[in-house]
């Protein structure tokens, strides 16, 4: 009971009749304080600032497409006929991660709540999500060109090819006689 008196003499002494000049400085002090918690929110930390040695994602669906289309060229130049083959492809979507989750759940009176948290490790980079999964990007077109692209029984064998490869249908995949 004394500790509550004494608690109610301080609030008083602070918000008391005669203390009405320490509402300004109480509310500035407020007021810095929020700001401080919004300004810590728009600066990052350092280690969750990207660092520029990395490699965009972006860059990484290119590179899996370019490296692709080097292995089908390769690959069709070697069926009877085709000759020289120059192809291009088309990804509908960029690489796809799934990442490891720590799981809990809460239940109180009125309501059960769920949390979800992705677990981090130290990788060569600093702090990085555990990736349990990798998708690739999903293959949209196909574009084979070679010299041999005018023989229908060819024509034929390269969209098995490149249908069986890729997982893809048929009318994804277009061969052209090259010039």
């Amino acid at each position: 009971m004394e500790i509550l008196n004494n608690l109610e003499t301080k609030i008083k002494k602070i918000f008391g009749e005669g203390q009405k000049k320490n509402i300004p400085w109480i509310f500035l002090m407020g007021c810095i304080g929020i700001i401080l918690i919004f300004l810590s929110d728009i600066f990052p930390k350092e280690n969750n600032i990207r660092k520029e040695a990395e490699i965009p994602l972006e860059y990484e669906n290119y590179d899996y497409e370019k490296e692709l289309e080097k292995r089908l060229e390769e690959e069709i130049s070697k069926i009877k006929g085709a000759g020289k083959t120059s192809v291009m492809l088309t990804a509908d979507s960029s690489k796809e991660y799934s990442y490891a989750e720590n799981s809990s759940k809460e239940k109180d009176e009125k309501q059960e709540v769920k949390e979800n948290e992705i677990v981090i490790i130290e990788g060569k980079n600093g702090e990085e999500p555990l990736v349990i999964k990798t998708k690739e990007a999903k293959i949209r077109g196909v574009l084979v060109i070679c010299e041999g692209g005018d023989n229908a029984m060819l024509r034929e064998k390269i969209i098995e090819a490149v249908c069986a490869l890729l997982d893809i249908p048929s009318n994804k995949v277009s061969i052209a006689k090259m010039a």
